[in-house]
């Protein structure tokens, strides 16, 4: 006799956390991973070190002077495209943390925020992508630089069941990358 198939339980998931810090710029690293910009920004801090590296065994092996100025424009600008999540994070952290507690519902029509200061409602046409951290889902919008996210931090969740049909209602909705 052929088994049901598992029932999956379609109701809300409510969340209730503080960002922090440290869940901005998660975000805004994991972000960087998919978006077109993040790309930009590691290959032009590789090929910035990789500059710095030539100009210096040129210097060592010809012999050649080269102006202060390009040492600090390429050892200087390089590792900054690395760090750029983490500078984004604290101009946005500067804003989040004014929001206070945010409260969270998550259904089958979407999602909606309330702070504090502020609320909103997410469709899933909005964000239609989410990536998966370890400490939260980041539910993207479309365009190349994922320009508009919403962050859900699963310890406001409850628990791991809690988490667990949050992930099933994001896969059901969204593309996961």
């Amino acid at each position: 006799m052929p088994q049901e198939p598992d029932v999956v339980e379609r109701g809300a998931v409510e969340l209730r956390f503080r960002l922090t810090a440290r869940d901005c710029t998660n975000a805004l690293r994991a972000r960087s991973r998919v978006s077109a910009e993040g790309r930009r920004h590691r290959l032009l801090g590789v090929l910035l070190l990789a500059l710095t590296a030539v100009l210096v065994a040129l210097e060592a092996g010809l012999g050649v002077d080269f102006p202060p100025a390009m040492y600090a424009l390429a050892g200087i600008t390089g590792p900054l495209m690395f760090l750029a999540p983490w500078l984004m994070a604290r101009q946005v952290w500067n804003y989040v943390k004014r929001q206070g507690e945010s409260r969270a519902r998550v259904d089958e029509d979407g999602l909606t925020v309330t702070m504090d200061h502020s609320s909103g409602s997410v469709g899933w046409a909005a964000q239609p992508r989410y990536l998966e951290t370890d400490e939260l889902f980041v539910l993207l919008s479309d365009d190349r630089n994922a320009t508009a996210m919403t962050l859900l931090a699963k310890r406001g969740a409850g628990g791991p069941a809690a988490v667990d049909r949050l992930r099933g209602i994001l896969d059901r909705h969204l593309t996961r990358v």
